[in-house]
This record gives C-alpha cells, sequence and structure tokens, in this order.
C-alpha cells in the first residue's frame, strides 16, 4: 500500500511541477522561512464550481472554502495507514495551526463514497478532531474536485470484498479567497517508505504564507 501510494503521490505532484509552466514553484529560499517541504504558487489559481456533500448530507461548494485557510487531503476511512497517521499528525499540530491564523479549517476529503456513508465519515473525522470537516461524492463530481487541488486517487479491484484506494499524500491549501495556493509535500519513512505529515515543517510554512497573504 505505502510503495503504491507514494507513486501515486509522484505522479500528483509531477502533475504540479508540470504546472510550472503557468507559474508553480518551490520556496526553498534560505532568506525565508519556506522551504522545499511546500510548493506555492505565486499566482493563487481559481478553483472550478464543484458540488460535493458533508457528514450532515448539506452541500459542500468552493464557496465553503472562502473566508479560510483549508487543508484539505484525500483518503477513505477504510486506509489502513496513511489515512490515520497523516488525519492524528494534523490533529496534533492543529492548535498551532489555529493559533497562527482562527480561520484554519481542515477537510478531510473521501475517494470511497460508495462505503464511507455520512455517518461513517463523521465518526471517523470527529475521532482526530471534532472541528474536522469530511466531504465526499460520486466519482464524476469528486474527481475533477480533487485533481484541481493538485491530488489524485484511483480504486483498483473495486468487486472485490475489501479494496484498496490509491491516493496522494500531499495537503492542499486554499487560501481565504478561495484559491489553491500552495501544496505541502510529506516526508516518507525511510524504512516503510510511507509519507508522514512533517509537523513543524508545515506549521511552519504555513506560518510564513500567513504573515504574507494579502486579501
Amino acid at each position: 500500500m505505502a510503495k503504491t501510494s507514494k507513486w501515486i503521490w509522484a505522479l500528483a505532484i509531477a502533475l504540479v511541477v508540470a504546472g510550472t509552466l503557468s507559474g508553480a514553484y518551490w520556496y526553498a529560499d534560505k532568506r525565508n522561512s519556506l522551504t522545499e517541504a511546500v510548493v506555492v504558487y505565486p499566482e493563487p489559481r481559481e478553483l472550478a464550481a464543484f458540488a460535493l456533500t458533508d457528514t450532515d448530507n448539506q452541500p459542500f461548494t468552493e464557496q465553503n472554502l472562502k473566508d479560510h485557510w483549508s487543508l484539505i487531503f484525500v483518503g477513505y476511512t477504510f486506509c489502513p495507514d496513511i489515512c490515520p497517521t497523516t488525519l492524528a499528525d494534523l490533529a496534533r499540530i492543529y492548535p498551532e495551526l489555529t493559533a497562527i491564523s482562527d480561520r484554519v479549517q481542515v477537510i478531510f476529503v473521501s475517494a470511497d463514497p460508495a462505503r464511507d456513508t455520512p455517518e461513517r465519515l463523521k465518526a471517523y473525522t470527529q475521532y482526530f478532531n471534532p472541528d474536522f470537516v469530511a466531504v465526499t461524492a460520486e466519482h464524476d463530481a469528486l474527481m475533477p474536485a480533487v485533481q484541481q487541488l493538485g491530488l489524485i486517487y484511483g480504486i483498483f479491484n473495486r468487486d472485490a470484498d475489501s479494496y484498496l484506494v490509491d491516493h496522494s499524500a500531499s495537503i492542499a491549501l486554499v487560501n481565504p479567497n478561495g484559491q489553491l495556493h500552495a501544496s505541502f509535500r510529506p516526508d516518507f519513512d525511510e524504512q516503510s517508505e510511507m509519507p508522514l505529515v512533517n509537523g513543524p515543517e508545515l506549521v511552519k510554512n504555513f506560518a510564513s504564507i500567513v504573515a504574507r497573504w494579502r486579501d
């Protein structure tokens, strides 16, 4: 699972790198506090309209991203490793993020709408933090919403009794104008090759982004 996820994450970041033709780049300048753990867009990208559903069966659209710093991660509740680890890491640093900005929201996007019911999604995310938001949709609406955030997923052997969903492990950052602003890249454990959130780096980079932000 971890190796495949590393491959699909690499594909996702390759798509972001391909976006350098239209302005994406890595901050690696030691003169500022941003590091290569984050990809920042000099010109934040407008998001096309999308329609997802939250755990209260209410519409969740691009308008729900306005006036927030949204950290968005794609996964699924049956994920054996990456998702619970990422959500636990985000829960751990959430107090630091909200201390930087009181407009932070963490959004978990399920790529498995067939099994991730609203009730299951709510219980799953609230286990990590009751403030976390969970959304999903059928794939025809979900896939384009995910892809425009620089994220990706794929389902294999869907007819099996228990199937896995491969998905990217990066975290998209949408600014309060509802624009794609940056992407936080994971570290990889050297032994398991599982992607991990580098909490201190993410907090550091988020603080720098917010400090430079102008509405």
